[in-house]
């Protein structure tokens, strides 16, 4: 036999040799269960590679719905949510904002239950400076988490929304803080909030409206009582109510607040 046919038959058995091997791959792929694309997802979790545990668990829920494998199809949804999430979490830190808003929704729609992925697109949009957007969706994400009867995230979600007051505050936007506080405080109450509400109420010259909020707060025993009470007496005295106003004074003991209280008490009685 020649050469040149030689090196022929060498060609066609390589291509040979190819299509076989490609061919059992391709047969290996095909042959993947719903189960086993899933156990490869929770390996990458495990792992903490939440990106590519993503694909591999959204690629088994894909199969699953195929199959109409009910167990699956719950499993991969639910892990599913919690990748995304810490994938979500990762791209948020790395300040790839649009990036990690996907990812929540992404969450969100794999398990709609889940109120960690309303959390994390609460955080993008006040990383943002959408402040009022991000108000909105840590009170929707408490409410999600009170449905889902998980009270730490429900408590979570009410201290970032907190935060937000506080931020706004900070930057005298009083207009915000009384608007976005109301709406917090319809929701659940809190003496900090009730405080910051009441003290934009007095930056509005609103002193009878203020009184209320600190009330509200007083009655929630607050870590930081004379500051409140101190407030209240002010707005006291501003609407004309000098003997209680004078009885509120009294009742600092705070070194912060004391030597104006008792200013006051002189100036009053």
């Amino acid at each position: 036999m020649s050469r040149l046919n030689i090196g022929k038959l060498k060609l066609v058995f390589c291509f040979c040799l190819s299509l076989i091997l490609f061919s059992n791959v391709q047969g290996q792929d095909a042959e993947k269960t719903a189960a086993g694309l899933y156990n490869e997802g929770l390996a990458l979790l495990k792992a903490k590679n939440y990106g590519e545990g993503l694909v591999a668990l959204e690629a088994a829920l894909v199969k699953a719905e195929a199959d109409g494998d009910e167990k699956v199809i719950g499993l991969a949804k639910k892990n599913g949510a919690m990748a995304a999430y810490n994938e979500g979490n990762a791209k948020r830190s790395a300040k790839a904002y649009d990036e990690a808003a996907a990812l929540y929704q992404k969450g969100i729609a794999l398990n709609p239950t889940y109120p960690s992925n309303y959390i994390g697109a609460a955080r993008v949009l006040d990383a943002k400076g959408d402040k009022e957007g991000a108000m909105n969706a840590f009170l929707d994400a408490a409410d999600k988490a009170k449905a889902d009867d998980n009270a730490k995230k429900a408590d979570e979600a009410l201290k970032r929304g907190k935060s937000v007051l506080t931020d706004l505050y900070n930057s005298k936007s009083y207009d915000k803080v009384i608007a976005l506080g109301k709406t917090y405080l319809a929701k659940a109450q809190n003496p900090d909030v009730n405080y910051y509400v009441g003290k934009s109420l007095m930056a509005t010259d609103a002193h009878s409206d203020a009184v209320s909020y600190f009330d509200a707060s007083l009655a929630a025993n607050p870590s930081k009582k004379d500051r409140v009470i101190y407030a209240k007496a002010q707005s006291l005295e501003k609407i004309g109510k000098k003997a209680d106003a004078v009885a509120a004074y009294k009742m600092i003991t705070d070194e912060k607040y004391k030597a104006n209280a008792a200013h006051k008490i002189s100036s009053l009685q």
